[in-house]
């Protein structure tokens, strides 16, 4: 072998990671890593629409966490940062469920209430004055509340005909979006310019998830599809829209930081079908809003848990351009937040209370 070549192999050999020359502790990260880089590549629905966006940006992400993990970065750490480049700039349906990831990733993105007053939501249905209703509905999981107390509250408002209408969203961190269907004929007076399309994304993975979960219809489309994404309803939704007559005059929706997924959805709702609505707070919704059904995955060798969306808004796409994450309130409040968010008439609910009927 001619020597100058000899000594470039040399350098090469030193300078060049090696699975063979790694420990296993390094390689079964490295492993780790490659598993959570690649079903996140092939899998999570709102990636293509990412990768087209900021593919340059991500692939230099990529390499650098992988370099850390050659310096014997900890797979949790490593884990945390790849999922939240994603998470704080994008989608925050995209997450690593560990008490790591929350308690320090997530409150550089979100604010932390409990730190600031007491937060704790709780379901509340009052006037908070002769014409103005609050419904407070902190969780759409449908145990607190209930399905069956949310339809009884929608129910109870229709025929007390109150001219104006408070629907408390702080705290909401989803759950389904069915629970907002009393509600959706209270607030819809007008069909909306263009109609929600979501989209699943078509990989063997998620097409498994569904079969798993009983939507072998839809399992069955994606499998023949040659698309990498195929609708997640046929059918226009917009026929099924009842406008009721009705007395209500304004609606607010009061959101906050930690409205995020289903709690989402009532407020992009309030935007497309509600003239009469308005949505109320200091800081942006959480940012969960255009993707969803979520489900797990976990890494071969430290059996980490990370979360990702199989569906996706054909939105995302405009929202991603600014990298700005969830729904902006059209009208800020512009007193400090309250001293306490139970199941109390607060004082932000009565400033929104108070601007409903003069603005």
């Amino acid at each position: 072998m001619n020597l100058k070549l000899f000594f470039v192999f040399l350098a090469l050999y030193w300078i060049l990671p090696s699975s063979a020359t790694c420990p296993d502790s390094i390689n079964h990260n490295l492993q780790d890593y490659q598993y959570l880089t690649q079903f996140t590549e092939a899998n999570l629905a709102t990636f293509p629409y990412i990768n087209e966006m900021y593919g340059k940006e991500y692939r230099k992400h990529k390499k650098a966490i992988r370099k850390h993990l050659l310096k014997r970065q900890d797979i949790e750490t490593a884990t945390c940062d790849y999922v939240f480049w994603f998470f704080s700039q994008f989608d925050t349906h995209f997450i690593v469920d560990r008490h790591k990831f929350w308690q320090e990733y997530d409150r550089e993105v979100h604010t932390q209430y409990k730190e600031k007053m007491e937060y704790d939501p709780q379901p509340l249905a009052c006037r908070v004055d002769s014409d103005t209703y609050l419904v407070r509905i902190p969780s759409c999981g449908g145990q607190n509340p209930t399905f069956a107390w949310v339809d009884s509250v929608a129910q109870a408002f229709k025929k007390i005909n109150c001219p104006y209408l408070i629907l408390d969203i702080r705290g909401n961190t989803g759950g389904n979006d069915a629970i907002w269907e009393p509600f959706f004929e209270i607030l819809a007076d007008h069909k909306p310019t263009k109609s929600w399309k979501v989209l699943f994304r078509c990989s063997p993975a998620n097409i498994d998830v569904l079969m798993k979960q009983g939507n072998i219809t839809l399992a069955e489309k994606a499998k023949i599809s040659k698309s990498q994404f195929i609708p997640l309803n046929e059918e226009e939704n917009d026929e099924e829209i009842t406008f009721l007559p009705s007395k209500l005059i304004k609606v607010a929706i009061l959101v906050d930081n930690r409205t995020a997924s289903s709690g989402e959805t009532l407020v992009r709702f309030t935007k497309d079908y509600c003239n009469r609505g308005k949505i109320y707070g200091q800081d942006n919704t959480s940012g969960a809003n255009l993707s969803g059904n979520v489900t797990p995955f976990k890494l071969p060798h430290s059996r980490i848990t990370c979360y990702y969306p199989l569906c996706v808004d054909e939105d995302f796409a405009l929202q991603i351009k600014n990298k700005e994450l969830g729904i902006k309130p059209d009208v800020k409040i512009p007193i400090p937040l309250p001293t306490s968010l139970k199941d109390n008439v607060d004082t932000w609910v009565i400033w929104v209370a108070r601007h409903l009927k003069t603005n």
